[in-house]
C-alpha cells in the first residue's frame, strides 16, 4: 500500500514539472456509473427478445458496448445483490440474507475504495441496505442495532451525496432522504425525478472535473406498478396491469437515454463506465425471457439479469460476452481499475474484475460464481454449473438445467471440492456476525 501510494507521489510530482495539475491527471481518471433496476428480468428488454416491450435506449446502449448474456445478480431477491455490489463479497457472509437484511458497516464499501483515489461518490434511488428509516416494505431485518449502532445509510458507507428511499417508492413517496433529511415528494414518474437528482449532481462534478463513482438505482418496475400517463399510454392495448408495467420500464429506458445524451453534452461520455443490471431476476409474465423460475428462486430465471457496459474509450468496439458475470464483480474490477488496495477486512472477494474481459483477453471465468439463497447455492462455473450436488448444464435452446454428473466426474469432484472449501471460508467470515440480540 505504501508503495503504491509513494508511486502515485511521484506520477503527481512529474505532472507538476511538465505544468501539468491535479485537474489533468482527475480528468484521466474515468468516471463510473451503475445503474441498476429493482425486478427487471433478463428478459424485460426489446435487445432480449421480449415480443411487446420496447427499450430503444438500453439497445442503443447494448450495441454501443459489451452486452452480457449471462450476468447474474448475487442472490434472487433485492438486498444481498445489493449489497454484493457494494461489497463485492457473497451477501451470506455477512448475513445479509433475504430482502430488508442490512450491509453492515464493517464490510468496506465500492464507494469507500473510490474515495482511496479522490473520487466522489453519490447514491441516487432505492438504497434497501439499512439505516433509511420508514421503508416500505421494511429494513433493518438482519444485523441486531448493538453490532453496529450507527445508521447503515449511504452516507456511514462512503457516500458523500445520497438522495435515497429504504426501498421501492412510486410517484409522491414522502419518505426520501438526502443526506439524512427527510425531503418534500415531488411529482412525477420515479424513474424521471431520480435522473433530475442524479444529474445536477453529476453535472457539478463535470463542472469541477471531479472523477465521480455515482450509483442510480431505480425503484422501478418493482411493484405496485403505477406508470405515468405517459409511459403507459403505449401499452394499454396490453390491459391495465401490463400498461403499468411495461410504462415504469419505459420510463427507466427513457432515463438511460437522458443520461446517455447529458454524458455527451457535458463531454465526459467517452472516458465514463457506464454499467445497467437489474437487482434480481424477474417478477412478472415474460420477464425471465423463457428462463426458468423467477425472482426468489435460485435459478437461471431468479438471478440472470440483464447486464451491459458502455464505455467509449476502453471499449471502441462493441461485443457480446458469454463468459459469466455478477454484481460482486462491480467492487474487484474497480479496485483493478483504480490500482487500490483496502483493508484485508474486505477479504475474500468473491467476485473477480472484468477488466480482462473488457480488453478481450478473458474468454473464460477463472473462478466460480456462488450465487446464493439462504443456505442454498448455486455456482456458476462458465459451461458448468453446480446445485444440490449435481453437475448441470444449461441448455440454452430448451431453457433448462440438464444433468450431467455421470458424464463429467473430474469436473464434478472439482467443483464439489470447490464448494466445501467456499463453505468453510463463509462460515469463518459468519463468525464475525454471530452476535446477541438484545
Amino acid at each position: 500500500m505504501r508503495n503504491r501510494n509513494l508511486r502515485g507521489l511521484v506520477a503527481l510530482l512529474c505532472l507538476a514539472v511538465l505544468g501539468l495539475g491535479p485537474a489533468v491527471a482527475a480528468e484521466s481518471k474515468p468516471n463510473i456509473i451503475l445503474c441498476m433496476t429493482d425486478d427487471q428480468g433478463w428478459g424485460d428488454t426489446s435487445y432480449n427478445g421480449h415480443p411487446e416491450l420496447k427499450t430503444p435506449n438500453l439497445d442503443a446502449m447494448a450495441a454501443a458496448g459489451i452486452r452480457f448474456d449471462r450476468f447474474y445478480s448475487a442472490h434472487p431477491m433485492c438486498s444481498p445483490t445489493r449489497a454484493s455490489c457494494l461489497s463485492g463479497r457473497s451477501p451470506v457472509r455477512y448475513l445479509c440474507m433475504t430482502w430488508g437484511h442490512d450491509l453492515p458497516l464493517r464490510e468496506v464499501t465500492i464507494a469507500e475504495a473510490a474515495k482511496t483515489a479522490g473520487y466522489a461518490t453519490g447514491h441516487f434511488g432505492k438504497w434497501h441496505v439499512g439505516g433509511i428509516p420508514n421503508a416500505d416494505g421494511g429494513t433493518g431485518r438482519g444485523l441486531p442495532e448493538n453490532f453496529c449502532p450507527r445508521p447503515r445509510h449511504p452516507g456511514n458507507q462512503g457516500f458523500d451525496e445520497w438522495w435515497s428511499a429504504g426501498n421501492w417508492y412510486d410517484s409522491g413517496h414522502e419518505f426520501i432522504y438526502h443526506n439524512g433529511q427527510r425531503v418534500p415528494p415531488r411529482e412525477g414518474d420515479t424513474a424521471d425525478v431520480l435522473m433530475d437528482v442524479a444529474l445536477e449532481w453529476i453535472g457539478k462534478q463535470a463542472v469541477a472535473k471531479k472523477p465521480f463513482l455515482v450509483l442510480i438505482w431505480f425503484p422501478s418496475p418493482h411493484g405496485p406498478h403505477k406508470a405515468t400517463p405517459e409511459y403507459a399510454a403505449p401499452y394499454e392495448k396490453y390491459g391495465q396491469a401490463k400498461a403499468n408495467y411495461y410504462g415504469e420500464l419505459a420510463a427507466v429506458d427513457h432515463n438511460m437515454g437522458r443520461l446517455r445524451k447529458a454524458l455527451r453534452n457535458m463531454e465526459i461520455a467517452e472516458n465514463t463506465m457506464l454499467w445497467f443490471c437489474s437487482d434480481n431476476g424477474g417478477a412478472f409474465p415474460l420477464s425471465t425471457g423463457g428462463l426458468p423460475g423467477g425472482k426468489k428462486w435460485l435459478t437461471e430465471g431468479g438471478t440472470r439479469v440483464p447486464g451491459i457496459l458502455e464505455w467509449p474509450t476502453r471499449i471502441p468496439k462493441p461485443f457480446v460476452s458469454t463468459v459469466p458475470a455478477c454484481t460482486m464483480d462491480f467492487y474487484p474490477t474497480l479496485l483493478d481499475l483504480l490500482d487500490v488496495e483496502m483493508p484485508e477486512e474486505a477479504r475474500p472477494i468473491d467476485g473477480i474484475s472484468l477488466l480482462p474481459l473488457i480488453d478481450e483477453k478473458m474468454d473464460h471465468r477463472l473462478k466460480p460464481i456462488p450465487l446464493v439463497s439462504g443456505q442454498a447455492v448455486r455456482i456458476i462455473d462458465n459451461e458448468y454449473i453446480l446445485q444440490k450436488g449435481r453437475l448441470l448444464r444449461f441448455n440454452e435452446e430448451n431453457k433448462k438445467d440438464v444433468d450431467i454428473t455421470d458424464a463429467n466426474s473430474k469436473a464434478h469432484k472439482r467443483l464439489i471440492e470447490w464448494e466445501k472449501a467456499w463453505r468453510e471460508s463463509v462460515k469463518e467470515d459468519q463468525t464475525a456476525y454471530r452476535v446477541k440480540r438484545r
